[in-house]
């Protein structure tokens, strides 16, 4: 029998034969899936440099913004006020912080939660402004509107000390160095500012309730009462009627 009769007369390849293609197709198919996941994770890693680079500009772009936040709030907790000379009503001697971010700021570079209260402050600051026109409509008026002062102190000592944690944040995570500031602490006045509004809240929660409003007092006893006042009160015009 020849060589020839030989091949042609078997239907499949020896078994080395195919244990060669099985061998060469696992490799090349292992080689494919190495050289995929290889791309992936360049890819990936490029997008989380890319990002990080792109939080690291804004994060440096809105520390001068918190700066400034800081400094206003700081104005504005410590506002010694000023008396209108002509009116007799006293006013503030600073102007209320404002705050607005660009359009185009690349947001996503920032983990949601960092985003979302940086984003916020604006809105903070506003409904600061819109509870210290209530206070200054509705409390307790000219001329020293005392309970305006005090929530826009209070307030904007809050929003003062977010302002300040948000900017360590990004002292901390992307390296946007810390101004200095010598013997000023920003920071610690803000808490000391929220600290004594804080206990005067309690002491005017712990404020004795008089009998009148604590007590369910009865009609009747009100009408003895009222009564009891109108006899007073005739009794001491009449006495001013005959001197």
């Amino acid at each position: 029998m020849s060589f020839f009769e030989i091949t042609i007369g078997h239907s499949a390849p020896p078994a080395s034969l195919w244990m060669t293609m099985l061998t060469g197709l696992a490799v090349a198919l292992g080689g494919g899936i190495v050289l995929f996941g290889l791309n992936w994770l360049r890819e990936y890693l490029m997008a989380k440099w890319n990002r990080h680079i792109e939080a690291e500009v804004l994060a440096f772009s809105l520390a001068s913004e918190l700066d400034r936040l800081i400094s206003a709030c700081y104005d504005v907790a410590n506002d010694p006020q000023q008396e209108d000379r002509e009116t007799g009503e006293w006013e503030p001697t600073v102007d209320t912080p404002t705050l607005t971010w660009g359009d185009n700021l690349k947001w996503s570079s920032f983990p949601r939660s960092l985003h979302y209260r940086i984003r916020a402050l604006p809105n903070k600051i506003d409904a600061a402004v819109k509870s210290c026109q209530s206070e200054a409509e509705y409390g307790d008026g000219p001329p020293y509107y005392n309970d305006y002062f005090r929530e826009r102190e209070e307030r904007f000592s809050w929003i003062g000390l977010e302002a300040c944690v948000l900017r360590q944040e990004l002292a901390d995570y992307y390296g946007v160095e810390m101004i200095y500031r010598g013997g000023w602490d920003p920071e610690e006045n803000f808490k000391e500012k929220i600290q004594k509004y804080a206990k005067q809240k309690e002491e005017r929660n712990n404020w004795p309730v008089p009998d009148i409003l604590r007590k369910k007092i009865p009609i009747e006893e009100l009408e003895k009462r009222r009564a009891e006042l109108t006899t007073a009160l005739d009794a001491a015009i009449n006495r001013m009627k005959s001197k």
